[in-house]
C-alpha cells in the first residue's frame, strides 16, 4: 500500500510538474514571439511610412 501510494503520488506531481513546465515555456516562447514579430512588423511599417511621407512631403 506505501509503495503503491509512494508511487502513484510520484507520477502524478512528475506528470503535472512536466505539464504545468511544458505548457509555461510554450506559452512563453509563443508570447515572446508572437510580440517579437509585432513589434517588428509595427516598426517596421511604421518607420516605412514615416520615412515615405517625409520624403514625399520634403520632396
Amino acid at each position: 500500500t506505501h509503495e503503491t501510494t509512494h508511487s502513484t503520488t510520484h507520477a502524478t506531481t512528475h506528470a503535472t510538474t512536466h505539464a504545468t513546465t511544458h505548457e509555461t515555456t510554450h506559452a512563453t516562447t509563443h508570447a515572446t514571439t508572437h510580440e517579437t514579430t509585432h513589434a517588428t512588423t509595427h516598426g517596421t511599417t511604421h518607420e516605412t511610412t514615416h520615412a515615405t511621407t517625409h520624403a514625399t512631403t520634403h520632396a
